[in-house]
């Protein structure tokens, strides 16, 4: 494809977190398609780096420029409808650039940084389809920012009338893209909720550079004191509202319990705010710094305490790939997928940031646990390659004919037979990596629904297949098919035959010791060349109270290809995302009841009743005291919501 690319600013040298994703998102598309860039400088800033992006792009135009006055706000301001956020970036001088430009190439795809390029292609360029990739949401981030950072009267109006233009800018333009490219599902819930529930849009993570942010050594030299790190870019507004925050109301709660804390505070043109802190004890301010690698290893954890959202999160991931631990907000980890308790610590008020700062510093077994856990996601999903790989490969499904995976009650299947599941399995098993399954029935779609956790794992899952006749059902009346049923009842038999014959290593993990022995038992009978390579019961905790390194240490020492797992839904599926990299086992499956129905401690439904999607009332019939409840509220909630699915969808509507 011939893509041509507008930034708002050069993004090199890398010294803000954007200029990160921009510039690695360029250089990669370029790997693949044609590139040429069109770059504003300000103040002709930077024209120096053209050399770097003639390495990658066959053409590169960088157009200088100064921020023109902000408008009065009589008449020019109040009786002009384009937002004066938008408006600051309306320039002759980009125009005249653009123009140029798609006179002398013709391009397939315009991808722009952020909407306030998009400007330049609402009434001209139509015909050409527009990518907006988006560092923040601009409603968003404003209306969190006038949460937060507006205290006068006349700074509310003047911040409510800006939103309220660029309400209705935000729906124009997502009129006029075919694409938006979201950081992560924070914004896209966001834009579905707030600006439009048409817009084609893309989550593309943020990502590292996995050859700079390495962790060398397992054990790297740390501060002699506890001490934690904060950093980014410190004239930007997020940023001095997260540290605000801190030092309002959650350092001092550390600091009762950690009296030695050390704070280091990272990063380029701090304002004499951020400057202030470093007359604190045991604070200390850089500013900018050379190479940010060594504070990052010598700092026990990274703190994100962000509030204001929509923002890149590089911190975050340059944290996982080095192996320094991160307690971070929700907002401050958006876009990321984290799992509390994986691979970071997540809290969202003043005591419990505290509480998991604390916590942390105390406690050395678990900072090496989200150490380990870290690296390996990193490494798996945030290295820029592969983060730009999947826009590209999005670029190349503009097509009607592209298939996505299919979406039922917010939860995501893949649209996969039984043959092609093991088929997949085979695959994952081949690459050696750490993957896992997830095999989603009715009672997993009700549960995500008010467990954004579960709904987050559902996700991320490298396959999810339907376990649920009445989703295969509904499926069909929305008109995008899921192709058949993959009970995990079903499937478990199956691979473990396929498993045999394939050589592949099996541990069980989970489910009642007695019921355990006795599945083993069976199994054993059946396959007697399947490689069972492990089998644990773990005494009954809760979640947070299991010993987790211990169980993953026992299962890397038994080095299994498919890890089975029978702690019930939901945390046998949260246990998984947790510790699935931890535990370095290529296939890792959720399975329930499946280890007692392989006991014959307890019996399948017959075969008509499978058939008819009846199953349950089999089971029910079993356990009723323990099930009754669960599935009167998986009834009610999967029959509200299949029924707002199926209204909302004309063909369904008709059928």
């Amino acid at each position: 494809m011939n893509i041509l690319v507008v930034y708002p600013y050069i993004p090199f040298p890398l010294d803000r977190g954007t200029y990160q994703r921009t510039f690695h998102l360029l250089r990669e598309l370029a790997r693949e398609h044609t590139v040429d860039l069109i770059a504003l400088s300000e103040k002709g800033e930077r024209l120096n780096q053209r050399h770097v992006f003639e390495s990658f792009c066959r053409d590169v135009r960088f157009v200088p420029f100064t921020h023109p006055a902000w408008p009065k706000l009589m008449p020019d301001r109040l009786l002009n409808r384009t937002p004066s956020t938008i408006r600051h970036w309306n320039l002759p001088q980009l125009a005249d650039a653009i123009h140029d430009q798609l006179a002398r190439n013709q391009y397939d795809l315009v991808h722009v940084c952020d909407i306030v390029l998009a400007q330049y292609f609402l009434k001209e360029h139509q015909d050409i389809p527009l990518s907006i990739d988006r560092s923040r949401v601009d409603l968003q981030f404003q209306l969190q920012q006038t949460a937060f950072n507006t205290t006068s009267l006349k700074e509310k109006a003047l911040a409510w009338e800006n939103m309220a233009k660029l309400w209705f800018y935000e729906r124009r333009i997502a009129k006029r893209s075919q694409l938006q490219v979201l950081c992560g599902p924070d914004d896209e819930a966001f834009v579905r909720r707030h600006i439009s529930k048409k817009v084609p849009l893309k989550v593309v993570a943020n990502g590292v550079d996995l050859d700079f942010f390495k962790a060398e050594v397992l054990e790297q030299p740390l501060a002699a004191k506890p001490s934690i790190l904060f950093c980014g870019a410190m004239d930007y507004t997020p940023n001095v509202d997260a540290l605000r925050w801190y030092f309002a109301e959650i350092h001092k709660r550390i600091l009762k319990q950690v009296p030695d804390l050390q704070v280091f505070i990272v990063g380029k043109s701090p304002l004499p705010e951020v400057q202030a802190y470093a007359s604190l004890p045991g604070v200390i301010v850089t500013g900018s710094v050379d190479d940010v690698r060594p504070y990052y290893r010598k700092a026990w954890l990274q703190i994100v305490p962000l509030r204001i959202g929509g923002g890149t999160r590089l911190k975050i991931v340059e944290s996982l790939a080095i192996g320094t631990p991160v307690v971070s907000t929700s907002i401050g980890a958006q876009g990321l997928d984290l799992i509390h308790g994986a691979n970071a610590l997540l809290a969202d008020d003043a005591k419990s940031f505290a509480e998991q700062t604390v916590r942390a510093l105390h406690n050395s077994p678990l900072r090496q646990h989200l150490r380990y856990n870290g690296i390996a996601l990193a490494k798996e999903r945030f290295g820029w390659k592969g983060i730009a790989a999947k826009l590209s490969a999005e670029y190349r499904r503009f097509s009607p004919n592209s298939s996505p995976r299919i979406q039922l009650l917010d939860v995501p299947f893949d649209a996969v037979t039984m043959p092609e599941t093991l088929d997949r399995i085979d695959a994952m098993i081949a690459s050696q990596k750490p993957h896992y399954i997830a095999t989603a029935n009715v009672d997993f779609c009700v549960q995500a629904k008010s467990d954004p956790e579960l709904h987050s794992i559902l996700k991320q899952a490298d396959l999810v297949v339907c376990d649920g006749t009445p989703l295969v059902w509904l499926s069909r009346l929305l008109g995008r098919s899921l192709p058949e049923r993959v009970a995990g009842s079903d499937l478990v038999p199956q691979l473990l035959a396929k498993a045999e014959q394939k050589d592949w290593r099996v541990f069980f993990l989970g489910g009642q010791e007695q019921v355990l022995e006795k599945a083993i038992q069976n199994v054993g009978l059946k396959h007697r060349n399947l490689r069972i390579v492990g089998a644990y019961s773990p005494p009954f905790a809760p979640l947070d109270q299991m010993p987790h390194e211990e169980i993953c240490a026992r299962i890397r020492e038994a080095k299994p290809d498919v890890l089975l797992v029978s702690f019930g839904c939901p945390k046998q599926e949260k246990w998984i995302a947790r510790n699935y990299q931890a535990a370095g086992v290529p296939v890792c499956i959720g399975v329930g009841a499946t280890i007692d129905f392989l006991a014959g401690s307890m019996k399948r439904a017959p075969r008509w009743m499978q058939v008819i999607g009846a199953e349950w009332v089999f089971r029910l019939a079993q356990e009723p005291r323990r099930l009754f409840k669960r599935y009167a509220t998986d009834l009610f909630v999967f029959g509200l919501s299949a029924a707002k699915e199926l209204l909302k969808n004309p063909q369904a509507s008709r059928a």
